[in-house]
């Protein structure tokens, strides 16, 4: 319905008596609304991340005279941002002051935005404003707008080639824990010794004082078969020379303070956990451990013979904890009993231990896929959001886009793809990527996971990578 004036005053108009219109004060203007103009608020180039949406702009219309006044607002989604998926805004749309708008009305503009769980560039949608030649009006302020969406799945190189080269000039990480104040401890094979870095390489035992800490191994340390991080602090590294043909392990303690220790030694070993003053170990007969199975020391006293915790037809490689003091392993090619290629779960290890099947990475409907021999190479437990997840890096070369990071969430085994070496190549500026051989990732509560690529003259650089925002 049109509105009218309190007081209609007339105008002559070749020779026809008109009654004109009021403008935004209530008064009556001279031209009949032959100034209308419409002003956008919008910024011309807005960068938002995919949870900070929506982007909100204003049209505000002044001397809008008696007419309907169109905008029109034409999308191009040329820069990546897919309508419908990345922004919930039509191609195309009009937005309308009516007839009955009065100056200083105002329109709100919403384009909001998904926060969706795939991992891609920054994507850019570009939104035209124009009022059709038909209609007498002015559009000012910015008519062409870019909105670009950030990726808050995040990646990025935590600590590069140069910043991980120790004085040796031998660079490589594998290996790796986080400590609670965000430094990432590694095992340098190149070098032979442990290093942390966090906005710098620091020294934690120089490869001649490991050598000399475990000195019932002659040849040189190089290998690392797993790594535990305990609440205070202190890490567990099953450590072994590659020159030893019988392949003894050696549980050695790097403490937050004091001395080092080597708690015990065992052929075979392929895992080490932490819970309650227990280093929890698994073992391989193959590998010459003396059964199949998992097997634990106390945190404090050197030089002990294994206890045995449970044995069973398993071929285990990496183990982790959760908050409850189940122990995670991967059960390998040769598992037996049905636990091929699966993850197997020890309840109770502390009183009464049991061997169960906990879940099948690559089930029906799993983004894994499967290859031959010991796919998971690393398993971290992480308690995110009251939920707790396994982490695990699927070293299948059967993938089709490389190496891949998932969550299983121990509720209900549902297993997320996280990313693969595809995305983290090309998300991070960094050349290429080749996974440590042994435990390359570390997991943080806040759901940041760290990377280790390793062995450049394969092909890629030595980097530690950060990638956040990843769990369900």
């Amino acid at each position: 319905m049109r509105r009218f004036c309190s007081s209609l005053l007339p105008v002559l108009v070749a020779g026809l008596v008109l009654f004109a219109g009021c403008d935004s004060g209530g008064g009556v203007p001279d031209d009949l609304g032959a100034s209308t103009a419409v002003t956008s608020s919008a910024e011309s180039d807005v960068v938002l991340g995919e949870g900070e949406g929506p982007y909100t702009f204003d049209l505000s219309i002044s001397d809008p005279g008696f007419k309907d006044v169109p905008v029109d607002i034409a999308v191009d989604p040329s820069g990546g941002a897919t309508l419908g998926e990345d922004i919930l805004f039509p191609a195309d749309t009009t937005i309308r002051f009516p007839e009955s708008a009065t100056s200083g009305n105002s329109r709100s503009i919403d384009i909001p935005i998904v926060d969706d769980e795939s991992i891609e560039d920054n994507e850019t949608a570009g939104f035209t404003l124009s009022i059709p030649d038909s209609v007498d009006a002015e559009l000012s302020g910015t008519t062409s707008l870019a909105l670009t969406i950030e990726n808050d799945d995040f990646f990025e190189v935590f600590a590069d080639a140069e910043g991980l080269t120790p004085s040796s000039g031998d660079t490589d990480a594998h290996c790796l824990v986080q400590r609670s104040n965000g430094e990432v401890v590694f095992f340098n094979s190149n070098d032979g010794g442990i290093f942390s870095y966090d906005n710098g390489l620091t020294t934690e035992r120089s490869a001649s004082n490991l050598n000399s800490d475990i000195s019932a191994e002659t040849n040189t340390i190089d290998r690392c078969d797993g790594v535990a991080k305990d609440n205070n602090e202190n890490v567990y590294f099953l450590f072994r020379s590659s020159e030893n043909s019988s392949g003894t392990d050696y549980v050695y303690k790097l403490p937050a303070s004091g001395s080092p220790a080597v708690l015990g030694s065992e052929e075979g070993l392929n895992g080490v956990a932490h819970n309650n003053g227990t280093v929890y170990l698994a073992g391989v007969a193959f590998d010459g451990a003396p059964e199949d199975g998992f097997f634990s020391v106390n945190d404090t006293d050197e030089g002990q013979s294994l206890s045995t915790v449970v044995t069973g037809a398993v071929d285990l490689v990496r183990l982790d904890v959760d908050s409850n003091g189940n122990l995670y392993s991967f059960s390998g090619e040769f598992g037996g009993s049905g636990r091929n290629q699966k993850i197997v779960r020890v309840t109770d290890p502390s009183s009464s231990p049991t061997i169960e099947e906990f879940a099948d990475p690559y089930g029906a409907g799993s983004p894994l896929v499967a290859g031959q021999g010991d796919n998971i190479g690393d398993i971290d437990i992480v308690n995110r959001n009251g939920e707790e997840f396994l982490v695990v890096f699927n070293g299948s070369f059967q993938a089709t886009d490389g190496e891949q990071w998932a969550s299983i969430r121990i509720a209900d085994q549902s297993i997320d793809l996280l990313f693969n070496r595809s995305q983290l190549v090309s998300n991070t500026p960094a050349g290429d990527f080749v996974s440590g051989f042994t435990e390359p990732v570390a997991v943080n509560d806040d759901g940041e996971v760290f990377v280790a690529s390793r062995a450049a003259s394969f092909g890629g650089e030595y980097y530690l990578a950060k990638v956040a925002d990843m769990l369900p």
